[in-house]
């Protein structure tokens, strides 16, 4: 018999009481009434202290509230062992958000089906982060933050962790919220679905090593040894593949190459 998946548990951070009822309402309501609502906040001190006496796996959190908003709050508590939603009414931090290693970024009024989607990405997670050792996992986003030595990915497939080093990844392709990562293991050429966004990975990994050819697309420089059919496509060392460049990103693809190849080769 297969053991039931542990309930999720949640911290709600919001400093409008009407907001936090209706986001658990929803969540309980519409999108998993087994999660575990472990506390709610209405500022980041009351946060700060219901995260102390828990133990949350995420917490959903508002972005502006009075005294201390909610990317100084992260900034300072940092580093984290849990995962961050923001639920916001502004749709002009979602880069910053993602810079912090944020799961998801849902705008108000929440649209269930946005919220579900969320905690989708979140139960898996939290099963990632339970297939290896915690400080593994936090030394993982630190480096996403931060770009520091030595630029590697963990990446789960199936039941095992594999730890790419940026320079395997041959590209990532968009699969709708989720991404499908190509990478080289001993010589082979190896795949596996992440949670994460393309848009995630593009803000985390250095900016100077991939580039965003087509919507769907980000590939590693290092791996781009051809572009052909008047700049619509680009194609890999030994054939590994071949991409559409999108039409208004071929000027700044040239521009990328011409400055990774003068920093890399």
């Amino acid at each position: 018999m297969q053991t039931p998946e542990p309930p999720l548990n949640i911290i709600i951070v919001d400093d409008e009481m009407e907001a936090c009822n209706n986001l658990r309402n929803i969540l309980l309501r519409d999108v998993d009434p087994y999660i575990n609502i472990m506390g709610i906040a209405h500022d980041t001190a009351q946060a700060e202290k219901l995260i102390s006496e828990h133990t949350p796996d995420a917490l959903l959190l508002d972005i502006e509230m009075p005294k201390e908003n909610a990317f100084s709050f992260v900034e300072r508590i940092s580093p984290v062992n849990f995962e961050i939603v923001f639920v916001t009414a502004y749709d002009e931090y979602a880069v910053k958000a993602f810079r912090l290693n944020a799961i998801d970024y849902i705008l108000k009024p929440i649209n269930t089906f946005d919220l579900t989607a969320a905690i989708r990405k979140l139960k898996e997670r939290v099963r990632y982060k339970s297939t290896i050792q915690l400080p593994a996992y936090e030394t993982l986003s630190r480096q996403l933050k931060n770009h520091s030595e030595p630029r590697q990915l963990y990446l789960r497939d199936n039941n095992s962790v594999e730890i790419v080093d940026f320079k395997d990844l041959l590209y990532i392709a968009a699969k709708g919220s989720y991404s499908q990562v190509i990478f080289l293991k001993d010589g082979q050429v190896k795949q596996t679905v992440m949670s994460n966004s393309i848009a995630e990975y593009e803000e985390l990994l250095p900016a100077d090593q991939f580039y965003r050819i087509h919507k769907s697309y980000l590939v590693n420089g290092h791996h781009i040894k051809q572009i052909v059919k008047d700049g619509s496509q680009v194609v890999a060392s030994g054939n590994r593949f071949s991409l559409p460049v999108g039409r208004r990103r071929h000027s700044g693809l040239l521009t990328f190459l011409q400055q990774y190849r003068a920093t890399h080769v």
